[in-house]
């Protein structure tokens, strides 16, 4: 039962309907085939960044209902791949690959769970935390920024399209693509390195950034023909504080050996705009001291919840796995050093 779906769609959720079949020849509950159907209809007709999110949740929801449907567990971690979770896709290949031990593409499903391994360590190493993107068709597409983080300065925005980087497409590549491009800066179009160094300068006005200049080749629609350049410096991508999800919860936060000063956040967070380059400073002040994480309320629902998190930004202080200082809101200067102090004088 195969279906031809649109170029928008996520490169690998093709698989998706490999399932199908199996809708009708398992025990499955009702409410598990229906969340499932639903969070397929959400990719085929997706437009926008909320589309991917709510597809993951519908699909996560089938999972849940259907908790020993292997296959509701291979196309979550088949989504969340693409859609720059991947720990949660790890999380749901081990559960495939434990309710069925004997199948026929372990070497391939073990061989992605160490690419997913691979692209946490490439984005932490690249930076962008507050940012989250899912690989499509025809771009990257950028689901979050976080307001006030480094990357919003280059004018990169939910919504938009990443074509390119330097010249060099990027049309039907992986996550991981981006990741490398960014990192290698190879210009490959007509700009010239010097070119593109002075006219970032004129564009920005910003002489205190060090490092080369990056080129994005962007669409802000899919309807746009011709992408338009967000330039930006390197060093704006990079960061003491790390992005991760709430699968990574538990390694990163509650086993950590260091304090961990961890942020919630959301794309439409107005005080993230004051709050978040105050936690930049002092991460970079706190290095070796205190660790930082960033995690996003959107697309870590489960944990906002399990740690009711009513309000972003929420700045939350872990010292040998447990909570010693909770903040929230429109936090001061003062607050946030405060509290930072405090952990890492402990």
């Amino acid at each position: 039962m195969k279906k031809t779906l649109p170029q928008l769609v996520i490169m690998s959720v093709l698989c998706l309907l490999a399932a199908l079949p199996a809708l009708a020849q398992e025990e499955i509950p009702a409410a598990a085939k229906e969340r499932f159907k639903a969070g397929l209809a959400l990719i085929e007709k997706a437009d926008k960044s909320a589309d991917f999110l709510a597809a993951l949740a519908e699909f996560e929801a089938a999972a849940a209902l259907a908790p020993t449907w292997p296959d509701s567990h291979y196309n979550l971690a088949q989504l969340a791949a693409e859609s720059d979770k991947p720990a949660k896709a790890i999380k749901e290949y081990r559960a495939y690959l434990a309710l069925k031990p004997d199948a026929a593409d372990r070497g391939a499903v073990e061989a992605e769970m160490a690419r997913m391994k691979e692209l946490i360590a490439l984005k932490r190493k690249v930076g962008l935390p507050g940012v989250t993107f899912a690989a499509m068709a025809d771009g990257i597409w950028v689901l979050q920024v976080l307001p006030g983080a480094g990357i919003e300065k280059t004018g990169l925005r939910k919504g938009h399209q990443i074509v390119g980087v330097g010249g060099k497409p990027l049309a039907g590549n992986k996550l991981e693509d981006l990741f490398k491009a960014i990192e290698a800066n190879n210009i490959t179009d007509t700009m010239s390195r010097g070119s593109s160094e002075r006219m970032y300068s004129r564009m920005t006005r910003d002489t205190k950034t060090q490092g080369p200049v990056v080129v994005l080749n962007v669409k802000q629609s899919r309807q746009q023909e011709k992408p338009f350049l967000i330039l930006c410096k390197k060093e704006m991508f990079r960061s003491k504080i790390i992005e991760i999800e709430e699968d990574e919860f538990e390694d990163e936060v509650l086993k950590a050996p260091l304090p961990v000063a961890v942020t919630f956040w959301g794309d439409s967070c107005e005080p993230c705009k004051e709050f978040v380059p105050v936690l930049e400073a002092e991460s970079a002040k706190y290095a070796g001291k205190v660790k930082f994480v960033n995690i996003n309320v959107d697309g870590n629902r489960k944990l906002a919840d399990q740690l009711a998190v009513k309000e972003v930004p929420a700045l939350m202080v872990y010292k040998g796995g447990s909570a010693v200082a909770t903040a929230t809101g429109k936090l001061p200067r003062e607050k946030v050093a405060e509290m930072l102090q405090d952990a890492a004088g402990r």
